[in-house]
């Protein structure tokens, strides 16, 4: 399953790439993210391992991750890996005229019984997932003090 979601803001890149990030930033706007912990930090980001908690509808999900590339106010992807899931997902920063656009490009990958279940409610899931990714962007553009120009999603 692939998701991608565009959001136009006024800031800067550089003042709202910490936002997506920084964990203890990124916690106040990613609302399903209850917790995590940096396991090993690597010097230039790339590399860097951690594990996050995850809580929806009182049930929580225990992520490990890692970060895949890093290029400072443009760019940071993360692998995750879940009992449920595996997802790589990337937020890209790009400078405009009236500040940023901030893109989120993910592709889920489910595991069994996950993948099965997919099959017969996979829209009903990607529907939900793009309802939570709107949602927290726009807390996100609240947060980086801005005013969402728009939002796209596919």
């Amino acid at each position: 399953m692939r998701i991608t979601y565009s959001i136009d803001l006024s800031g800067r890149p550089d003042e709202v790439f910490p936002w997506i990030a920084e964990p203890e930033k990124a916690m106040l706007w990613q609302k399903g993210v209850k917790g995590g912990e940096i396991l090993n930090e690597a010097p230039e980001k790339t590399g860097t391992t951690f594990k996050e908690v995850m809580e929806e509808n009182g049930k929580s999900l225990e992520m490990s991750g890692v970060i895949t590339e890093y290029v400072p106010n443009e760019l940071i992807a993360l692998h995750l890996n879940s009992k449920i899931h595996k997802v790589d997902v990337s937020y890209a920063i790009q400078s405009t005229s009236k500040g940023s656009t901030v893109t989120m490009e993910s592709k889920i990958r489910w595991k069994f019984p996950m993948n099965i279940m997919s099959v017969f409610i996979g829209r009903k899931i990607k529907d939900n997932i793009l309802k939570q990714t709107e949602a927290e962007f726009a807390e996100l553009a609240n947060l980086c003090e801005t005013e969402p120009a728009s939002g796209r999603k596919e």
